[in-house]
């Protein structure tokens, strides 16, 4: 037996190297360097210069370049072949546009090397090319060469069932008959002159042989089967700029639908809404062909998000968005619903998701990153995931894999192959084979783009044919698969489920990796919040038109860069560079409608009442602006989502700073010698906020030195060490209105920490307003508060809504959430007193022990070796509070310290604007409203509002102006049943933290 493997391995071997033949280097080359291409044509032949075959070309990092020739009429099976000497991963390495005849054919990479040329014909071809941001140039080698179709029939003939030995037991008899099969075909070879005419009809003979007695008789259909399909996983920035992905999505996409011009079954699916406009923008013969192929039914467009986004940063209106607008392009364009989620690669899932899903329409959910935790295995790959307010949404984790010892062993992967092991090791990683008995593979490069080959489409036919102990290979689309699993689930009643987030064992510090991004974006999730809402005032008050072309580009904007390896911190510092870009001109937009409504407003209201105040949130409260350079507070409640007249405002304070003590109404303060805080007593709850014998807004500083994937990793043991900083060059006290502060300057190594402490007497509450000047690589800076309060779980905010976590690490799965994400505050409470820590731009916690940290920064050097280098402002606030969170303001002052009120001096004669206006209130401040806005398709008006307490409540929403009707609806803005409506008002009966959209029709 092991003397037939080795012949057949050996003869294998042989054909394989047969397979291609009359190999020709191709001269008259012409080049020139270029930018970044505009339309998709060479220059002139007198611009360009000759190229010897072989050259290195390139001009240094990140350029472009053409190469044109002229190819005489070659037979059929011809293809053009095209190599340089860089040869490792496909993200590294040049990739290619060829153009045949003026017709753009497909991408070329390390994968993806040889292109079809026409048969009896003449070729123009043209070769846009790429050097990414790692290299500076290559060597090219362009050839033509034939195909000889019986040895490479032969080939993959015998490589499937081939590689399907390594799962076969040794001594069965499946194992010896394809041993058997596979030593008579190859004994069938004719050797004593390979390549000649004898041995390729010897090697035809051997083909039509396995191809009748191996594959025709022999192999059946198995019941087990994995379901392929053809994929490629584009990130949209990472190791490369979105500029680039443009030409990503051309090279794959292009490549997708050549060979599906020889391949009829081949079958494909691709995400991203941003990447098929990207197509439209750039190459709209190509994105033609994409939507003929989804309309035949081969090219299946899902994934329900505009990218595939981070889903623990992004805000919960954001991935709203991500959804909405994804699915509408998708329906615009095709005339697809999308149902399934598809993220299979992004680094963990908030529980606010299901809901979000839900009631967008979405079916599914899929993904195979948690397959990458590095502590705890899933225990199901099928079930239901259910979110903070109980939807549940049905969920799959891909499972695509080789367990025998290939690259992904410990893991699965979205860019598998459908070589046997393949095919055979993700049907064996799916556990639950009594619920299902089929399994999905993706196939096809990915990350950097380019997809399935001739290869995986030559396999993927034998993998078809049912070899014994193997599962048959299915070409099919991702949705009919989970269509027929849903089926499954449905007539089972020992379906699993999985309460809360989907946390990934992983990648933690992303978090907290490129500072400015995820301020940025938070900024922007604010200020497109208001814009919105400014818009509809504008339009209900002014009789301005909403301006929702402005604000849908720059939510498009917001939604790009909240890719998964963007707003992470996870990108090369060029991709961060046009991230600053962006967000100028996204905020320029936001910018430009929030100051001209809020203007055109001052405007028409008397300046006798002196200020106009707007208030962006849905509390009615007491305001805190700044006016003239003061910090003030009026005393009038400023209305809900809307704007007040005032001249009634405090501008004082009664705070007492004496040395190292600190008097407020609330609270008495002190700081050790080295200026941290050693006593937080809370006045009217009469106990200690610190831990006694620990000091309060520590500065804890790690080495930060991952094992691997350093923007990406937050290791345990980096947590165990830190130094503390303690040293200081400068204090000062600062007075500024109605409150008064203490600014500590401390240095530290390279860098400096300008931090101001902020007291308040109407407030029981410190802010820590902070400019770092970080000059330093490989820290993670914490700032951490030991609290005196007992409680074995805290709680953290996200999108929606709050998730409690333990504050132990009694077992692998707590012990792994060493650090975890929250978006605007966290708490840890008892059950009569507690603490919250609130920020304007920061995500990573850390809550055990009764010490609540917050981290402030990371300064990794890879990708970018200019993470959190230089100017980092940021600003979190303690606040000690009676009661539990739920009983609290913290909700709403963590509201408005991430987007504050604003006044404006009204400067008309008199006024001819109401001077109180409040485009909505609600009666209930547990319940929040998200977002104000136009209808994407009508000039209704969109409320959404969720509850934040996980408190059943009858809440009554009031309208500022009268309007017809209202619809209560899904996300998508689809009115699913009329309101009763009373002067304005609808009364509605939310869930804990349940999700509602309410269009008013004028």
């Amino acid at each position: 037996m092991k003397n037939k493997i080795r012949k057949i391995k050996k003869y294998t071997e042989i054909i394989r190297d047969c397979r291609w033949v009359n190999k020709r280097e191709v001269g008259g080359i012409l080049t020139c360097p270029c930018g970044y291409k505009e339309g998709h044509t060479p220059p002139p032949a007198e611009q360009m210069t000759p190229f010897n075959n072989g050259d290195l070309w390139g001009s240094g990092h990140d350029t472009h370049a053409w190469f044109t020739f002229t190819l005489p009429a070659a037979p059929a099976n011809t293809y053009l072949k095209v190599e340089t000497d860089r040869n490792g991963w496909d993200a590294d390495n040049p990739q290619f546009i060829a153009y045949i005849n003026g017709k753009m054919i497909q991408g070329l990479d390390t994968n993806h090397r040889e292109v079809a040329l026409p048969a009896d014909e003449a070729a123009e071809v043209s070769l846009y090319a790429y050097v990414g941001p790692k290299l500076e140039n290559a060597r090219l080698f362009v050839s033509t060469m034939e195909l000889c179709p019986a040895t490479d029939a032969l080939y993959y003939d015998i490589r499937y069932p081939l590689d399907m030995l390594d799962y076969l037991d040794k001594e069965g008899t499946e194992y010896a008959a394809i041993v058997d099969y596979l030593w008579r075909a190859v004994s069938m070879l004719d050797l004593y002159e390979v390549g000649s005419k004898e041995f390729i009809d010897s090697a035809e003979r051997a083909h039509k042989f396995l191809e009748s007695e191996f594959y025709g008789k022999y192999c059946t259909p198995q019941k087990a089967t994995t379901v392929g399909i053809g994929h490629t996983h584009i990130d949209c920035a990472w190791l490369w700029t979105l500029k680039q992905t443009r030409e990503k999505v051309q090279r794959s996409f292009s490549t997708v639908l050549e060979l599906m011009r020889h391949y009829p079954e081949y079958k494909f699916m691709s995400s991203q809404a941003f990447l098929y406009q990207n197509l439209k923008e750039e190459a709209p013969e190509i994105y033609a062909e994409v939507a003929k192929r989804i309309k035949e039914g081969r090219w299946e467009c899902e994934g329900a998000m505009w990218v595939e986004a981070d889903c623990n940063l992004s805000s919960g209106e954001s991935l709203v968005r991500q959804v909405l607008y994804a699915k509408n392009f998708f329906k615009d364009e095709f005339g697809v619903e999308n149902r399934v989620l598809w993220l299979p690669d992004v680094f963990g899932y908030a529980a606010a998701l299901p809901q979000i899903l839900r009631k967008s329409g979405i079916d599914w959910f899929v993904t195979s990153k948690i397959s990458w935790n590095d502590t705890d295995r899933m225990p199901f790959e099928t079930f239901r995931w259910r979110g903070i307010d109980g939807s549940e949404i049905n969920t799959h984790f891909l499972t695509a894999g080789d367990d025998r010892g290939g690259k992904t062993h410990d893991y699965c992967t979205y860019v598998g192959n459908t070589g046997a092991k393949m095919v055979q090791g993700t049907y064996r990683r799916y556990s639950q084979k009594s619920l299902n008995d089929e399994a999905i593979l993706t196939f096809g490069y990915g990350d950097g783009g380019g997809g399935p080959t001739r290869e995986h489409l030559e396999l993927a036919k034998r993998g078809a044919k049912g070899v014994p102990g193997s599962p048959n290979l299915k070409i099919d689309f991702a949705g009919k698969y989970l269509d027929r699993l849903a089926k499954r689930m449905e007539e089972r009643t020992d379906v699993p489920s999985w309460q809360g987030e989907l946390y990934l064992e992983f990648h933690r510090g992303t978090y907290t990796s490129i500072s400015k991004n995820k301020r940025n974006n938070r900024q922007s999730e604010f200020l497109y919040g208001n814009a919105e809402l400014l818009g509809v005032t504008a339009e209900l008050l002014l009789g301005k038109a909403f301006p929702k072309s402005e604000l849908h580009r720059g939510w498009e904007m917001i939604l790009t860069n909240q890719f998964h390896d963007i707003i992470p911190g996870s990108s090369i510092k060029e991709v961060y560079d046009q991230c600053d870009v962006d967000y100028a001109v996204i905020k320029g937009i936001g910018n430009g409608i929030v100051d001209s409504v809020r203007e055109q407003i001052a405007s028409k209201l008397d300046s006798k009442g002196g200020y106009v105040l707007f208030n962006p949130h849905s509390f009615t409260t007491e305001g805190m602006v700044n006016i003239g350079g003061t910090t003030v507070m009026s005393t009038e409640k400023i209305p809900s989502k809307g704007y007040l007249l005032t001249d009634s405002f405090i501008d004082k304070n009664d705070i007492v700073i004496d040395g190292r003590h600190v008097e407020t109404e609330r609270l008495s303060i002190a700081f050790d010698e080295y200026w941290q805080l050693v006593s937080v007593y809370d006045k009217k709850a009469e106990r200690e906020v610190l831990r006694k014998g620990e000091v309060g807004n520590e500065l804890r500083i790690h080495a930060d030195y991952p094992d691997q994937y350093d923007a990406w990793e937050w290791q345990s043991y980096s947590r165990e060490e830190y130094r503390t900083l303690r040293e200081f060059s400068e204090v000062s006290v600062v007075n500024d209105g109605i409150r008064k502060g203490i600014k500590i300057v401390r240095p530290y190594m390279n860098s400096t920490i300008n931090q101001t402490i902020w007291f308040y007497d109407s407030l029981c509450r410190i802010d820590f307003e902070t400019l770092v000047d970080w000059h330093d690589t490989h820290k993670m800076l914490k700032a951490a508060f030991p609290v005196d309060i007992n409680s074995s779980k805290a709680t953290y905010e996200i999108q929606f809504g709050t998730v409690e976590r333990p504050t132990h690490m009694n077992t692998s799965w707590d012990s792994a959430r060493f650090e975890v994400c929250a978006h605007k505050y966290a708490d840890l409470s008892d059950g009569g007193y507690g603490v919250a820590l609130m920020n304007d731009c920061k995500y990573g916690h850390d809550i055990h022990d009764g010490v609540i940290q917050l981290s402030l920064l990371r300064s990794s050097t890879y990708p970018d070796p200019e993470a959190d280098q230089g100017l980092i402002p940021f600003t979190y606030s303690l606040v000690p509070h009676e009661n539990t969170l739920s009983e609290t303001d913290v909700a709403k002052q963590a509201y408005y310290l991430n987007y504050p009120m604003v006044a404006l001096a009204a400067s008309a004669d008199t006024s001819s604007l109401p001077e109180s206006f409040s485009v909505l209130s609600l009666d209930k401040e547990n319940v929040i409203c998200e977002t104000v806005k136009q209808a994407e398709r009508s000039e209704d008006t969109v409320v959404r509002l969720y509850e934040n307490a996980n408190k059943r409540t009858r809440v009554s929403l009031k309208m500022g102006t009268p309007f017809k009707k209202a619809y209560l609806c899904d996300l998508m803005e689809n009115a699913l049943e009329e309101l009763p409506m009373t002067d304005h008002a609808v009364s509605l009966t939310l869930s804990g933290f349940e999700l509602v959209t309410v269009k008013f029709e004028k």
